[in-house]
């Protein structure tokens, strides 16, 4: 079976980089260097643009448009599916039936009811999510069963952490996007305490290479993210580390609470299950192992691979 050519649009880095890393004949409808911070470009991805320019960081909807009627770009000829993400990227289809379509969609409140009952009904598109909560949702609501793929994350990429740091956790504007962010920065006061936003521009930006560096030394993670999970947790487990999170939609799937870490509501049971981290060795390590565990056995990047090229293949075959 001939590989499908697939057309991505710029996406979350982290998932737009597992993605790519399907193996399968990938162009970027961009150049990749605007992520080169975020994660590195599979060997599998083509750049369409032949060169990163600043602009290209400012591009919206209606430039994306004039790229995909742009000569150069040769769309729609030159693709047997487009893989989507956000809802803008959902509108911008929305009237192109050239090409099929795959949309990658987490959370139920990405999109309006209506907009969920056309894409639905629609042949030219199809519907794949790695979040349960959607998938569960479109069962019970829409009567519909889509494709559930978690994530997955190759173990020799992530060697288990020598826990001699101390908490860390990752987030893009936490202070905005966190659900706890006022408790988990008086949970976190005094401790030995790092936060990495690629967003922040006070701080200086954290190449793969230097989060990889950071999950390989941290003592515990600290998850604060949107509901159920964020790849840096799956990336915290796969590197051993044991978790501390806030109570947020869904989280237990993957910290179950005295197995591989603790959920906790306030500040206070926050601050003293990393205090326990934090001074308990022996208890660290074991939390360590079992999040280690968890992860080669429910998010092993050979599942997630095999899932997606299924997936693909049989849409753009």
């Amino acid at each position: 079976m001939t590989d499908p050519n697939i057309l991505i649009l710029p996406t979350h880095p982290g998932v737009q980089y597992h993605f790519c890393r399907s193996g399968l004949p990938i162009h970027f409808l961009g150049h990749w260097d605007q992520f080169h911070w975020w994660r590195p470009k599979p060997a599998n991805v083509h750049n369409v643009l032949p060169a990163f320019e600043d602009a290209q960081m400012e591009f919206g909807p209606a430039d994306f448009a004039r790229l995909l009627d742009d000569p150069v770009v040769d769309y729609p000829a030159r693709y047997d599916l487009v893989w989507l993400m956000f809802n803008w990227q959902f509108k911008l289809f929305r009237e192109r039936r050239e090409t099929k379509k795959l949309y990658r969609v987490a959370k139920v409140a990405e999109l309006e009811p209506h907009e969920w009952d056309e894409l639905l009904a629609r042949d030219d598109f199809s519907v794949a999510s790695f979040y349960p909560n959607t998938v569960q949702w479109l069962r019970e609501e829409k009567k519909v069963d889509v494709p559930y793929v978690p994530l997955g994350l190759d173990p020799d990429e992530y060697v288990p952490s020598t826990l001699e740091g101390g908490v860390l956790s990752i987030i893009h504007s936490w202070q905005d996007r966190g659900w706890h962010f006022r408790a988990g920065m008086e949970a976190t006061e005094g401790l030995p305490f790092l936060h990495v936003d690629h967003l922040n521009p006070e701080q200086p930006p954290y190449e793969y290479a230097d989060l990889k560096r950071e999950l390989g030394r941290a003592r515990v993670y600290l998850h604060d993210g949107e509901q159920e999970y964020t790849i840096t947790l799956i990336e915290a487990m796969m590197s051993g580390l044991p978790l501390v999170s806030f109570r947020i939609p869904g989280i237990e799937r993957y910290v179950v609470h005295g197995e591989n870490g603790f959920v906790g509501q306030s500040a206070q049971e926050i601050r003293e299950h990393l205090r326990l981290l934090l001074e308990d060795d022996a208890l660290a390590a074991k939390m360590g192992a079992a999040s280690r565990a968890m992860a080669e056995r429910d998010y092993h990047e050979a599942r997630w691979r095999t899932q997606w090229q299924e997936i693909l293949r049989g849409l753009g075959g």
